[in-house]
């Protein structure tokens, strides 16, 4: 098996990150607007460059996670996959803020339908590369996949790596002193679907893009709860 390191790049509130090897290097999630400033020092840290990027994955299409596709792309060349139900959000450059799963959260998405359409909006840009079950990663030098993995939005993708580690975009919370379980899901019946995928397929270690590690023991212990906050 090929060893890949993981590198963390803080985008404002929001983490994407790069998975490399001496093979590769592939970008999952490409921030806000205007943030390759970030992404080109995180490469630095790494002694890469932007075109060295290989692919760019989008676990979903909000503006915090795709706002800087386009450029990123304009930089690398790299081709752009996506879930295929989250395409024509990418190409139109706005994905809806998605629903509020606790009274928090339905404060927030309110207040941002009404008053912050603005945020949702980023450079459109045609994605390349579709996904439907599943991406077999192995050819950009990467040994694993990205997944479907329906729940903070219905075409959220994970990349699901055979070292056991994956990256989980928004469907959970990486905060330890909170619920793991998303304050953003448009269903809350797939985010627990999801959870299960990730135990079931053996995974150890849980990154979503806000806060931090997340052992998966943790939210296999957390599942009857959730089940029952969140499934009413």
């Amino acid at each position: 098996m090929k060893l890949v390191k993981i590198k963390r790049i803080q985008y404002a509130n929001v983490s994407g990150f790069l998975l490399y090897n001496h093979e590769t290097c592939v970008l999952v999630d490409a921030g806000l607007k205007h943030t390759t400033s970030q992404l080109a020092k995180a490469l630095g840290d790494i002694n890469r460059k932007l075109a060295d990027i290989q692919l760019i994955i989008l676990t979903h299409t909000h503006f915090d996670h795709a706002g800087g596709a386009s450029q990123i792309r304009g930089e690398t060349g790299a081709p752009i996959a996506v879930h295929r139900s989250e395409a024509d959000f990418l190409r139109k450059g706005r994905a809806p803020f998605p629903d509020g799963t606790r009274w928090k959260g339905k404060l927030i998405v309110l207040a941002g339908r009404i008053f912050a359409r603005r945020m949702e909006a980023y450079p459109p840009v045609e994605p390349d590369i579709l996904i439907d079950d599943s991406l077999d990663l192995a050819p950009y030098g990467i040994p694993g996949i990205a997944r479907h993995t329906p729940g903070h939005t219905k075409g959220s993708v994970s990349v699901l790596l055979e070292s056991g580690e994956a990256l989980v975009g928004d469907n959970m919370l990486g905060l330890s002193f909170k619920h793991h379980f998303p304050p953003f899901a448009n269903d809350n019946a797939g985010v627990l679907k999801s959870w299960q995928i990730y135990i079931d397929e053996g995974m150890h270690t849980l990154m979503p893009a806000h806060g931090g590690r997340v052992k998966t023991a943790d939210i296999k212990s957390e599942l009857p709860d959730a089940r029952q906050r969140y499934l009413r």
